[in-house]
């Protein structure tokens, strides 16, 4: 029992013990190494979106301003020339009213027929000039509305693409974790089993 007692631990158990946990650690490193260079070029690829797509807007944006300031331009000449017709309007009315009443004294209905039709004629004139001044109007509040829906659509793609951007990075950072501890796993149990073969 004593000759039992003071036989030395046998040293090759220790030293593959040794051994195996370096060959991890170095394995480890290599996968965390190759991880975050694959974490670099997926953030450096996904800067780069990011950046094309904010030049993008302000390239938007830009050409956005500029449609409104050429619109806003185009909107007040047309609003003064809305405003000229309806002046217009008002006094071939007034004037129309007046020739009506001094006409009343006209002997004649044919006379009075002619004069009114021509007087019609002039006043269809320019309601017609009027409805085409509007539905100008109209048409530049339209792509006004649409230029700022595109604006709006373009940063909610922007947002989007952010977003699914972050949920990649993480669900790559959890893929890696996973790969680690899986071949860290398998690596130990391999060289377990061979360990008791011998």
């Amino acid at each position: 029992a004593r000759e039992r007692e003071t036989e030395p631990v046998p040293v090759v158990p220790v030293i593959m013990a040794r051994h195996l946990a370096k060959n991890c650690k170095a394995d480890i490193r290599l996968i965390m190494k190759e991880g975050e260079k694959q974490k670099k070029e997926d953030e450096e690829a996904s800067q780069e979106r990011c950046a094309r797509m904010k030049q993008d807007i302000q390239r938007l944006g830009t050409q956005f301003n500029a449609l409104v300031l050429e619109h806003r331009a185009s909107e007040l000449v047309l609003r003064k020339e809305k405003c000229k017709a309806e002046k217009e309007i008002q006094i071939w009315v007034q004037k129309y009213d007046t020739d009506m009443t001094e006409k009343q004294v006209l002997t004649t209905y044919d006379e009075l027929q002619t004069v009114y039709n021509e007087e019609k004629e002039q006043l269809s004139l320019l309601m017609e000039k009027h409805a085409m001044l509007l539905q100008e109007y109209t048409e530049i509040e339209e792509e006004r509305r649409m230029l700022k829906e595109k604006e709006e659509e373009a940063a909610r793609e922007e947002a989007r693409r952010n977003e699914a951007a972050t949920c990649i990075q993480a669900f790559w950072k959890g893929y890696l974790v996973r790969s680690i501890y899986k071949s860290i796993l398998k690596k130990g149990k391999g060289k377990g089993k061979g360990k008791g073969k011998k």
